[in-house]
């Protein structure tokens, strides 16, 4: 099991989309099952640590958008993300 960064698009009270990027946890098939919902700014003990988790976390740009199904995540398709 293991995590990276995942853009996730989210609906407002308004039922209006945006899009945030969280920490993702995968299982051992490779599905991702869960997502921290915390809206921490990056933190780390130094500034290179702070760089390295930096330039982790823009790869999420490079994966396709997940959206929250029924408590459940799934990729969006392409024409979905915007």
């Amino acid at each position: 099991m293991y995590w990276n960064y995942r853009i996730l698009k989210l609906t407002n009270s308004f039922d209006e989309p945006y899009f945030e990027i969280h920490e993702v946890h995968y299982d051992e098939n490779n599905t991702p099952y869960a997502w921290a919902e915390s809206h921490n700014l990056l933190v780390d003990d130094t500034v290179e640590e702070l760089k390295e988790s930096y330039e982790y976390m823009s790869s999420a740009f490079k994966m396709p958008v997940l959206k929250v199904v029924e408590d459940k995540l799934v990729e969006l398709i392409e024409d979905e993300s915007e």
